[in-house]
């Protein structure tokens, strides 16, 4: 029994000290470890003797207690040692990457030692001294020690000068003159490390010999540029100074090495009077401008009249000038501080055209903290090189912005604008050395472009086409809209295209007849697209257009028609179907044929102008028979008489008597009866 318990006891004991174990290596792999950089000084007057160790030097009494040779060393905690000595301060300092198991406060204290005893501690710090240093540190929290390994120190080599002091720099366009100070002890070489400002890489110089002034020139800069720079300097000897405090400079500016780009373009107009030349010019590059361009100088002369000469300094990059219809003579450019820059020339005659039109569809919306400016043209017939962006607040006109773009360019984002500000906006296209009329519009960064599409109608409508019409009103407060887009839709098909403020109506082509279409003015935001304006249209059965090219045809077709048919009756009535004279269709015949002037003896008739039966008689006379089967002896004897006689056939079937109401013709007075083929004397 008293073996099992005691079994058990060391089992529990055995348990106990494993759990112990296990907890203590967690514990200890769980420390984290911190490296921190730890930097000591020390002087003559912090160096103490140990009694009953004369080779050694400490720092603090309590290292009196270690003996060099017993310490046990951790290199491994003790990483990137290094340490100076400065002459004039006679201080060492040195530097090392502490590795720490805690966050509590290190103390640090040096230990030196010689090979022979130190007579004066305080006196080891010098130039030709050397000896063996020892780094102790303490955890004040844990009260644990380490002591790093022996450094053997040389002063002659660790010596190095103090940090010098910048007085005065002066400038030119390529380089810095440095003036500095170095202490009472004078230094034989600096060298000097800059780097333009906005910029991480510094560049260094070699060393510069110093005589009896340190001075130092730095030489290769650019020219009005700005440049963070500090000296270093060294005795000749040990090893070079820390480097000084930056001093921020600026190189001086130089003349502008090149001339403006220079373009023009004449507003012209029928009347005789003053035209408006419009002078634009691209601003000049940093590296051509020198330094901040200050202004530029136009001057225009017509060359007939040189006593016209007029000059004018403006801060813009355009300027509007009144010229005659003459040739003129133009310069500009550009000056600072230190010149001007080469003129650029441009002769011109006020009455040539030009062949660069100006932009359409021109369009601005608001993208996030910028403005993105959208156009379009038609620049076939010239080969633009670019296009210049102006933009200037609307309240303050004076104060213009510019940028160039690329002619492939079709957009740009303006970046420097400020809320609740209006802006005018302005876009030229150039050609080498003409430019454009500009395009204009205003916008804010809130709204985009302050114009609003309002005020759909109708304008003209065919059986195959629709033309809409439309107005832009400048307006203060709107959406922000990207893009504003027509849409026609139909039962088949739908047609959308793009409008922009150049634009005030549209012709969709192509449509079916007699059928009805709906147009809409649609604006797109970044959000949600929405209508603006709607209208319904019906396009018509048949253009009067069509009708003419219908009607036209049909009456030349008819009246061709007629005109043949009339000539046919002429030609076969007087050919083919001669008209044969029938008595019955006469009033004459019909009184001639009444049976009531039938008598029992022949009469005979002479009528006077009544039938001409040749060109050479002037009387005819009419015969008429009583009886058709009567001898035809009398009838013969008014032939003789040179008249025409008529027989009255039985078998034909005219009428044998007139009707009952006929009017007689009127018998002239030079008209008489004839009885028994006698005619009475006139």
């Amino acid at each position: 029994m008293l073996q099992m318990k005691m079994n058990r006891s060391r089992c529990v004991c055995v348990c106990t000290l494993l759990c112990f174990l296990c907890l203590s290596r967690a514990l200890k792999g769980n420390v984290k470890q911190v490296f921190s950089i730890q930097e000591l000084t020390v002087t003559g007057a912090d160096m103490m003797h140990c009694e009953k160790q004369p080779k050694v030097c400490v720092t603090s009494d309590t290292d009196c207690l270690h003996s060099p040779a017993d310490l046990h060393s951790a290199p491994e905690n003790f990483l990137n040692t290094t340490c100076h000595f400065l002459f004039q301060e006679s201080s060492l300092t040195c530097r090392w990457t502490q590795i720490r198991y805690s966050r509590s406060e290190i103390s640090s204290s040096f230990i030196f030692s010689q090979a022979e005893d130190v007579d004066d501690c305080p006196s080891i710090l010098n130039v030709l001294s050397s000896f063996f240093l020892i780094i102790k540190t303490k955890d004040l929290l844990t009260q644990k020690e380490m002591f790093s390994h022996p450094y053997p120190l040389l002063m002659e080599d660790i010596v190095q000068a103090p940090r010098p002091n910048i007085t005065s720099v002066s400038v030119s366009e390529t380089s810095v003159s440095v003036s500095c100070s170095s202490g009472k002890y004078p230094v034989s070489e600096c060298r000097i490390r800059y780097k333009l400002l906005n910029t991480e890489a510094y560049t260094e110089t070699a060393g510069f010999r110093v005589f009896t002034e340190c001075v130092c020139v730095l030489r290769g800069l650019q020219f009005f540029s700005v440049y963070d720079l500090s000296v270093s300097c060294f005795y000749g000897f040990g090893r070079w100074s820390d480097w000084s405090d930056e001093t921020r400079v600026k190189t001086a500016e130089k003349r502008p090495s090149a001339s403006p780009a220079l373009s023009y373009y004449v507003f012209s107009d029928v009347n005789s009077g003053p035209h408006q030349l419009l002078l634009l010019w691209k601003a000049l590059e940093v590296r051509e401008a020198g330094g901040i361009i200050q202004g530029y100088e136009v001057s225009y002369m017509p060359i007939r009249h040189p006593s016209l000469k007029e000059t004018i300094n403006t801060t813009d990059l355009k300027v509007f000038v009144p010229v005659m219809m003459e040739e003129y003579e133009v310069r500009v450019c550009a000056f600072n501080s230190a010149g001007r820059s080469p003129y650029s020339w441009l002769t011109l005659h006020t009455s040539n055209t030009h062949g660069v039109c100006a932009l359409r569809s021109l369009w601005v919306y608001s993208d996030g903290s910028s403005l993105r400016v959208r156009w379009d043209g038609e620049f076939t017939a010239v080969n633009l090189s670019e296009f210049a962006i102006q933009w200037s607040e609307a309240s303050n006109p004076e104060h213009t912005h510019w940028r160039r773009v690329n002619r492939s360019t079709f957009s740009s984002a303006i970046t420097d604008v400020r809320q609740q500000q209006v802006y005018s906006i302005s876009v030229f296209p150039v050609c080498e050395r003409v430019c454009g009329p500009p395009s204009s519009i205003s916008a804010d960064l809130q709204h985009g472009a302050l114009l609003n599409l309002q005020l759909l109608s109708v304008a003209s409508v065919s059986s195959s086409a629709v033309c809409v019409q439309w107005s832009w009103q400048q307006v203060n407060s709107s959406v922000n809209v990207r893009q504003y887009h027509l849409e026609l839709s139909g039962p088949q098909d739908t047609h959308t295209v793009s409008v922009f403020p150049d634009q005030q109506q549209h012709w969709f082509l192509n449509l079916q007849p007699n059928t009805q279409y709906s147009v809409f003015i649609r604006a797109e935001t970044t959000a949600v697209n929405f209508t603006r304006a709607t209208l319904d249209v019906h396009t018509l059965l048949l253009d009067y257009e069509d009708a003419l090219r219908f009607a036209v045809p049909v009456l030349l077709l008819l009246l061709i028609c007629g005109i043949f048919s009339v000539f046919t009756r002429s030609i076969c009535r007087q050919y083919l179907f001669p008209v044969i004279s029938n008595p019955r269709f006469s009033l004459i015949g019909r009184w001639l044929l009444s049976p009531h002037l039938q008598a029992e003896a022949e009469v005979c008739v002479l009528m006077e102008s009544v039938f001409l039966m040749e060109q050479q008689m002037e009387k005819s006379i009419l015969q008429l028979l009583e009886e058709p089967d009567e001898d035809l002896s009398s009838s013969e004897s008014c032939a003789d008489e040179g008249t025409a006689l008529w027989r009255g056939n039985p078998d034909t079937h005219t009428p044998s008597s007139l009707p009952e109401y006929v009017h007689l013709p009127v018998m002239p007075d030079h008209t008489h009866y004839i009885h028994n083929g006698q005619i009475p004397a006139v």
